[in-house]
C-alpha cells in the first residue's frame, strides 16, 4: 500500500494541534500503511513550537516538526514540507481543524484510482464573507490559467502523487502558490466532495487586500496574461492612430483645413505617455522578479529547527 505524507503548515494553531494530530493518528490507525504527519511551524508567536515539541515527545516517529527560522507566509511553509515528504502520496491540508482527518481516505481513494490531484470540493464553505470573496477571486483567476471548468473548487485540502510533488520541490519561482505549482505538473485532477467545519479557534489571516495580492502574484508568475494586455493595448493605441492620422489627412485633402485646437494634441500625447508608462511598468514587475530568482536575494524558507 502507499505510503501517506500529510503536510501541515502551522500559524497560531496551538490551541488546535493537539486534537488534530490525535485525530490523524485515529485515521491512520484505520487505514493501516506508511504514514507521516509535518507540521511546519511558520514562526508563529504563540505556543505552536512547544505545543509540536510536546507532541512528537509523546508520538514519536509519525512526526515530523519543523520550525522556520522567519516567517515566510503558507505557501513557503508548505513547500517546506512537501520538500520533507517522503510518502508517495502527499495530502496537505490547514492547521484550523476546518479540514476534517476523517475525509483524507476520500482524497487517497482519489489518487489510487489514477489521478495526479485530487481537491477536496467543500459542500458548504464555512469561512466568513470576505475570505469566501477573496477565495473565489483567486479561484476565478486559477480556473482561467489552467482553463478548469467553472464549478472546479480549489482549496488547500488536496492529495498529489510523489512525481507531481518532486516536480513542484524543483521549481524555482519567488512567488510560490502550491495550489498552480501542483496544477502546473498535474496532467489529471479531480474534485472530491469533503466537509467543512466551522473555525473553532482563532481567526483567519486572510482579508481581501491579501486575496488581491495573491491573485496578482498568480498572473504575474503563472500566466503571461499582462503581457498579452499590453499588447492588445497597443495594437489599439496602434489602429486609433493609424484612424485618426487618416482622418487628419483626408480633412486637410479634400477640405485644405488642418485640425483646429491645442487640447486634442496635449490628450492624445499623454495617452500615449501614459500607455508607454504602463508597459514599462508591467516589463519592470518581470524583470525584478526575474532578478530576485537570477540573484537569490528572496529565498523561499529558511529551517531553524526540526525533529524527525
Amino acid at each position: 500500500m502507499s505510503a501517506v505524507s500529510v503536510v501541515i503548515p502551522c500559524y497560531r494553531s496551538a490551541e488546535s494541534l493537539e486534537e488534530l494530530v490525535a485525530r490523524l493518528l485515529r485515521v491512520n490507525a484505520e487505514l493501516r500503511r506508511e504514514f507521516e504527519i509535518i507540521l511546519v511551524d511558520d514562526r508563529s508567536p504563540d505556543d505552536t513550537w512547544a505545543v509540536a515539541q510536546r507532541l512528537k515527545a509523546q508520538h514519536g516517529r509519525p512526526l515530523k516538526i519543523v520550525r522556520l527560522l522567519k516567517n515566510s507566509g503558507q505557501h513557503n511553509a508548505l513547500l517546506c514540507g512537501l520538500h520533507l515528504a517522503h510518502g508517495s502520496i502527499v495530502v496537505t491540508m490547514d492547521d484550523d481543524l476546518q479540514n476534517p482527518p476523517e475525509e483524507i481516505p476520500k482524497l487517497i481513494a482519489a489518487i489510487e484510482s489514477g489521478y495526479d490531484l485530487a481537491i477536496g470540493a467543500y459542500e458548504r464553505k464555512e469561512h466568513t464573507a470576505a475570505r469566501n470573496f477573496g477565495g473565489d477571486l483567486i479561484d476565478r483567476v486559477l480556473r482561467g490559467i489552467f482553463d478548469l471548468p467553472s464549478d472546479f473548487q480549489l482549496t488547500s485540502f488536496r492529495a498529489a502523487r510523489r512525481p507531481v510533488v518532486e516536480n513542484v520541490c524543483r521549481m524555482s519561482g519567488v512567488y510560490p502558490y502550491i495550489t498552480a505549482m501542483l496544477l502546473s505538473h498535474a496532467s489529471n485532477q479531480v474534485n472530491v466532495p469533503v466537509r467543512h467545519e466551522p473555525r473553532r479557534h482563532g481567526s483567519s489571516g486572510y482579508n481581501l487586500r491579501r486575496s488581491l495580492s495573491l491573485a496578482a502574484n498568480l498572473i504575474l508568475n503563472y500566466s503571461s496574461w499582462p503581457l498579452h494586455l499590453v499588447g492588445a493595448l497597443c495594437f489599439a493605441a496602434f489602429c486609433f492612430s493609424l484612424g485618426f492620422g487618416a482622418w487628419v489627412f483626408a480633412r486637410a485633402l479634400l477640405h485644405d483645413t488642418s485640425v483646429p485646437g491645442w487640447a486634442s494634441t496635449v490628450v492624445i500625447i499623454s495617452f500615449f505617455n501614459a500607455l508607454t508608462l504602463l508597459c514599462l511598468y508591467v516589463f519592470g514587475l518581470y524583470l525584478s522578479r526575474l532578478n530576485l530568482q537570477i540573484t537569490r536575494t528572496a529565498t523561499h524558507f529558511t529551517i531553524s529547527e526540526q525533529q524527525h
